[in-house]
């Protein structure tokens, strides 16, 4: 979505800008990383992560403590700052800004990844398209700011379940292979999920490594025990058979 003011078409050999969120903030002309001031940086993460804003609103969103006048003069400081390094990243207008047409971002490569892996119906023959990641990285580290807090959480639980829902999806198609790759970053992102432990566990049973299914199910039994808790009938009654007699489930 772009609005207002367009800038000028970039030109053919103008080298590419590219914004990277996930796992470290980064910003490369081509090959050549770009280093902004920080609240440059802080407004071009924001711009990233949404797109388009209003600029009082996202003045008042990058200094929530200061005053709205104040803070509408730092945003323009950071602005000028952001345009002196690269002026093709931001289109400004007198009311909103926003990010350029030419510059990539990758969380917008992962969304559309987890969003088609979790798609029901999904084609097989894309199961074998190996994903933009080879791990869940988080969304801006060391952004403290709470405008990354949710959008944080929800790429790392969009990025877990699509590497479940892949897996689940190879497994069905007895793919247990190239499944155990994608569920061991899912368990890998968040320990203590129980479907992607599951999931974890059947999968190496399905490859007929029983000593690797019950490591797998002490493991997450021993983390579950720290918190008070036991493991969900899912998981006891697909392990159970393997487990030595007289060995507690619970």
């Amino acid at each position: 979505m772009r609005t207002g003011e367009e800038p000028e078409p970039s030109a053919p050999d103008s080298p590419s800008l590219r914004v990277q969120l996930l796992g470290a903030f980064r910003v490369r002309r081509g090959g050549t990383p770009l280093v902004l001031p920080a609240s440059a940086a802080r407004l071009l993460a924001a711009l990233a992560l949404h797109d388009v804003a209003e600029r009082q609103e996202l003045a008042g969103r990058l200094w929530p403590d200061t005053v709205q006048r104040r803070a509408n003069a730092d945003l323009r400081t950071a602005l000028w700052r952001l345009q002196k390094v690269e002026p093709r990243l931001v289109v400004s207008t007198r009311h909103l800004l926003s990010l350029a047409d030419p510059v990539e971002v990758d969380v917008r490569l992962v969304e559309r990844w987890a969003l088609a892996a979790v798609r029901p119906g999904r084609d097989p023959v894309d199961l074998g398209t190996p994903p933009p990641v080879t791990t869940v990285r988080p969304l801006l580290p060391g952004f403290d700011d709470e405008w990354v807090e949710q959008p944080r959480e929800r790429l790392r639980l969009l990025q877990v379940q699509a590497f479940e829902s892949t897996a689940a999806q190879l497994l069905a198609a007895g793919q247990a292979g190239p499944a155990l790759p994608h569920i061991l970053r899912a368990v890998q992102a968040d320990p203590l999920r129980e479907s992607a432990n599951q999931l974890l566990i059947e999968t190496h049973l399905r490859q007929g490594n029983v000593a690797d299914a019950l490591r797998q199910y002490h493991r997450y039994r021993a983390y579950l025990a720290d918190l008070g808790v036991a493991p969900g009938l899912g998981v006891t009654n697909l392990i159970a058979r393997h487990l030595p007699s007289g060995t507690s489930r619970g």
